[in-house]
């Protein structure tokens, strides 16, 4: 999904953990939300979508950008140097990263982390042992930091290591 900000930024939400992302919750919706949850994941994550709403944050302008429906509204900080990057992660640089590793068709990238120092997307490795080696090096500096969510590699679709094991 793309917005537009009145700015003329384009705010794209393609992916997983952005750091311009957040959910907006009611205060009046907050208890009703967390009294339904249960102990299936895919239950609640359907729970936690009726409850909130998408918000956004422009990286250009800051402006908040709020998904209602088909509508979206925005918003101007006061000080938009000042609010910059306030729907970070509460943990800031801290947040734990997934890391991803693909080969496909004798192509691939390795890409962690979003929107925080140690981040990072590769995608010109001329050999699937050149892959292989940027997965285990970011895998086990990321690990040593405490800084890793979790991880997988992938080769033609199938499996190669993943962290924490299944």
């Amino acid at each position: 999904m793309k917005i537009v900000c009145p700015c003329g930024d384009n705010v794209v939400d393609n992916s997983d953990s952005m750091p311009y992302k957040a959910y907006l919750i009611a205060d009046q919706d907050e208890e009703d939300m967390v009294t339904n949850f249960g102990d299936e994941n895919e239950k609640n994550w359907e729970i936690f979508s009726h409850y909130s709403k998408p918000i956004y944050q422009c990286e250009t302008c800051a402006r908040l950008l709020i998904q209602q429906g088909q509508q979206v509204l925005t918003f101007c900080p006061d000080k938009p140097k000042d609010s910059a990057r306030i729907l970070r992660s509460v943990e800031g640089e801290n947040w734990k990263r997934h890391l991803r590793g693909n080969w496909r068709n004798g192509k691939g990238e390795v890409y962690w982390g979003f929107g925080v120092e140690d981040e990072g997307f590769e995608a010109d490795f001329k050999t699937w042992e050149e892959l292989e080696s940027k997965y285990f090096e970011v895998l086990n500096r990321l690990e040593s930091k405490l800084l890793l969510r979790d991880s997988f590699l992938k080769k033609d679709g199938q499996f190669i290591h993943q962290w924490p094991q299944k």
